[in-house]
């Protein structure tokens, strides 16, 4: 039998060769034939030998263009790949404007990509390491996130508030009393004490000898130091007797004082430092008082304190705008408190005691940078 023939007979003339069907029919024929070298016909051998080289080649050419076609296509905008994560040039010009912002020295770009791939490691590394979800990192990072919240909507608004000339000039006046200086008096006493049941004996005992104290402290030489040795020889007041009765400063109008007010006022109406009041009977004894020295009233000017009533006015509009954005916080989302469950939560009895208005979590000694870096204060 011819074998084109036998060919023809299978396919008609349009249709294309079936390799597998005609390897079949390639061995079938080689089983039917005559054996020359190797037990093979010299020509089905190459026939069969060349079908096999294309297979091969078809199969190495597969095999080569897999990687190529596996290989995502790179942008013009990306700089470096680390796993499936991208760095492009807006990262790359991100973290150029964070070193401006900074202030901080600038590395050459070669060196700045390396940190950045360097740091896309290590948080793809935490991310491997399940370090998201560890409680102090989650902490970390709300504390960062509440805080950001402060500086992008609470920081503008204290910042622009402002301390008017009329604000300053209203509180000082409001205040005046605050930066005033009262009239004050340096007074010495002589005491002599009563009590209210004592008999009458005793009273005119007493009488006698405030008496004497008077006169003694009337002859006083002049330059003498209060009330000097009459104070010594007369008064009760053991704090006060060998000081020459000296019992300090007292300010005008002001009476939260151990001594009897109308020995103070007695003391506050002498006319000149030395001079001696009169008797004075008040509830718990007998006295005599004498001015030694005296200041006059003094009123702080306006240009000398408004610096620092600027600085106080301030920081009570901050903190009522700090109050002010809290309350508006609460009303973000609805908030429910369930003290029973609270009360039964095992707290340390060295815990610091409730005070103030709530403020967001802070990061102490930590600061965050725009790149996602923390750093030590």
């Amino acid at each position: 039998m011819n074998t084109e023939k036998s060919k023809s007979e299978f396919r008609g003339p349009s249709s294309e060769i079936d390799p597998k069907a005609e390897l079949r029919t390639e061995c079938s024929q080689i089983d039917s034939r005559p054996r020359s070298l190797f037990g093979i016909r010299n020509s089905n051998f190459l026939r069969i030998s060349a079908f096999g080289f294309r297979i091969s080649a078809a199969l190495l050419l597969i095999a080569a263009l897999l990687p190529a076609c596996s290989k995502k296509s790179v942008g013009p905008n990306v700089l470096a790949r680390v796993g499936a994560r991208e760095i492009t040039v807006e990262d790359f010009e991100r973290e150029l404007q964070w070193y401006e912002k900074s202030r901080r020295p600038m590395p050459d770009r070669e060196a700045l990509l390396e940190q950045m791939i360097s740091r896309e490691l290590r948080l793809q590394k935490a991310k491997a390491s399940g370090l998201e979800n560890d409680p102090d990192v989650r902490r970390r990072y709300e504390a960062i996130l509440a805080g950001r919240v402060d500086d992008l909507q609470l920081k503008p608004q204290l910042e622009q508030l402002t301390i008017s000339p009329e604000e300053i000039k209203a509180a000082y006046q409001k205040e005046i009393a605050h930066y005033s200086r009262p009239a004050k008096v340096r007074l010495a006493l002589i005491c002599i004490k009563t009590d209210r049941k004592a008999t009458l004996d005793k009273i005119a005992e007493a009488e006698t000898r405030i008496a004497e104290a008077h006169k003694a402290a009337l002859a006083l030489p002049i330059g003498t130091k209060g009330l000097g040795a009459a104070a010594a020889d007369y008064s009760e007041d053991q704090a006060s007797r060998y000081r020459g009765g000296d019992v300090g400063w007292f300010d005008q109008n002001r009476t939260e004082y151990r001594w009897p007010a109308e020995v103070v006022a007695a003391g506050f109406a002498l006319q000149k430092n030395g001079d001696v009041s009169d008797v004075i009977k008040a509830a718990d004894g007998l006295y005599i008082v004498s001015k030694t020295d005296s200041r006059d009233p003094v009123v702080t000017p306006l240009e000398q304190v408004q610096n620092s009533i600027q600085r106080r006015l301030l920081a009570e509009k901050r903190q009522q705008a700090e109050v002010s954005f809290n309350q508006a916080i609460r009303g973000f989302a609805p908030v429910e408190t369930f003290s029973q469950s609270l009360a039964n939560v095992h707290y340390p009895s060295t815990a610091s005691p409730k005070g103030g208005e709530p403020k967001p979590p802070g990061l102490q000694g930590i600061t965050l940078s725009s790149n996602g870096q923390s750093a030590a204060n």
